[in-house]
């Protein structure tokens, strides 16, 4: 295995580790799409997405044409108060099914599984 593919491996699994570490849910805010306190989890369409390693911000993959709808995020309960839940626009991303990986209108974004990224979205080996 290459530096490159340990690497993503390694965020992968720190990724999922956060998302299953977080309270009940994350703040939707904005690029970061997360709080320091709470797994950044987005819900949509029965499906609960998770922040995709090493795409915090996907200015490369901006959302575009119209949503498929809104996604919320759970209000944060860190012990400093409910937080209210946030909706979020939810696009798709190009050549992705959008059951595997969404974007935000934040232009963040969400997979299903971060231990397997669509192909758009994994990082090419060297």
């Amino acid at each position: 295995m290459n530096a490159r593919r340990a690497a993503l491996a390694a965020a992968a699994l720190a990724a999922a580790g956060v998302a299953l570490a977080g309270c009940s849910g994350g703040a939707g805010g904005g690029a970061s799409g997360a709080n320091a306190d709470c797994a950044w989890q987005l819900h949509y369409g029965g499906t609960l997405y998770v922040l995709a390693p090493g795409q915090e911000s996907a200015k490369v993959v901006p959302h575009r044409g119209s949503p498929l709808g809104q996604g919320w995020f759970e209000g944060c309960q860190d012990g400093g108060g409910a937080e209210p839940r946030q909706t979020v626009s939810v696009y798709p991303v190009a050549g992705v099914d959008p059951s595997l990986a969404v974007i935000t209108q934040d232009d963040v974004i969400g997979v299903t599984d971060p231990g397997h990224l669509p192909a758009p979205l994994a990082m090419p080996a060297n």
